[in-house]
């Protein structure tokens, strides 16, 4: 007899990097877009700071001859910055090959980051650093995104407000209306814009990237692959992480995550098992704040059966998968 514990709805949502627009000489919402890796520098031809990702975004705050100067803003790994004090800034890359610049904590690298570049601290968050600082870029590397001026301006004249922005601690629900039903909920501290208000209700805007193949039409019939070899997830990352797995797992014991876990969340707690029927592969399978108290009667040697969302196909420390949970249901003999 099988008994479920834990139903979560099969998707995941991942926040995007959010670009905010300013005027630049009386226009509005300019961007440039990376479109081939190009180096970032402290001045026009100046001192090398580190290199943006293709098709990473910034915002443009002037331009001069054949350079743009930008505003970069992203996520860093604590680890690798220390303090300094100066007068504009109050962090360096203190990693002596660098540091990747990511668009959330633990997301996409937007870009990477010399050894001993300055910038300034915006928010803190379980382990990551928000930094920011203004870099010049070859604008022949670039595409600038020009928005619909005149709709801002007619805009404008009608009394546009500043854009107003929320900060979601983790775990805080978000509702498809005044307290209506649960439709996502923050597994980090997580940023949103807001759209409207009601009373002490704020509309705000989700955007995001779920796992939906264009041959899917429903994303809650999406398959969920059973049995995969744990080899093959390792040798073709790319193609399994994202995608729904199911696997038949022996409980060992749960544990939570510190800041050397860097494919975790700080202090995130996680199931360690392994396949059944093995005894060195094992497979992490993390869970949300909301059903852990349904895995705590579970004793190490249970058998259960897992469906999650791979994280990752290889954590770093110990090249084990990383699943997030979407059911775990126990064996009973």
């Amino acid at each position: 007899m099988i008994r479920q514990i834990a139903r979560v709805s099969q998707f995941a949502v991942v926040l995007s990097f959010v670009c905010h627009f300013t005027t630049v000489e009386g226009l509005f919402g300019q961007i440039v877009a990376v479109e081939k890796e190009e180096n970032i520098r402290a001045s026009e031809n100046g001192v090398l700071l580190g290199r943006m990702a293709e098709g990473s975004e910034l915002e443009l705050l002037t331009s001069r001859d054949n350079w743009l100067e930008v505003n970069l803003e992203g996520w860093v790994w604590e680890e690798s910055l220390q303090a300094v004090d100066t007068e504009d800034f109050d962090l360096t890359v203190s990693a002596s090959e660098g540091e990747n610049i990511r668009n959330k904590p633990q997301g996409l690298i937007v870009g990477r980051l010399e050894n001993g570049t300055l910038l300034k601290s915006v928010e803190r968050v379980s382990g990551w650093i928000r930094v920011e600082r203004r870099v010049w870029i070859w604008s022949e590397s670039v595409d600038v995104q020009t928005m619909d001026m005149e709709s801002e301006a007619d805009s404008a004249k009608v009394g546009k407000i500043e854009t107003e922005w929320l900060t979601l601690g983790e775990g805080l629900a978000v509702l498809d209306g005044p307290n209506g039903d649960t439709l996502v909920r923050a597994q980090q501290p997580s940023r949103f814009e807001v759209l409207a208000r009601q009373g002490n209700w704020a509309q705000i805007s989700i955007n995001g990237w779920l796992w939906a193949p264009e041959t899917s039409e429903d994303i809650e019939r999406l398959p969920v692959l059973v049995d995969v070899n744990i080899d093959d997830v390792s040798g073709r990352s790319d193609e399994f992480e994202g995608r729904f797995l199911q696997w038949d797992l022996q409980f060992v014991t749960i544990e939570k995550a510190d800041r050397i876990r860097s494919d975790f969340y700080e202090n995130e707690k996680f199931l360690v098992t392994r396949l059944a029927n093995t005894e060195d592969d094992f497979i992490y399978v993390t869970v949300s704040p909301e059903f852990f108290q349904e895995v705590l009667f579970l004793n190490p040697m249970d058998e259960v059966r897992v469906v999650g969302r791979l994280r990752t196909a290889s954590e770093k420390l110990t090249n084990a998968p990383i699943l997030e949970l979407i059911s775990l249901e126990r064996k009973i003999p």
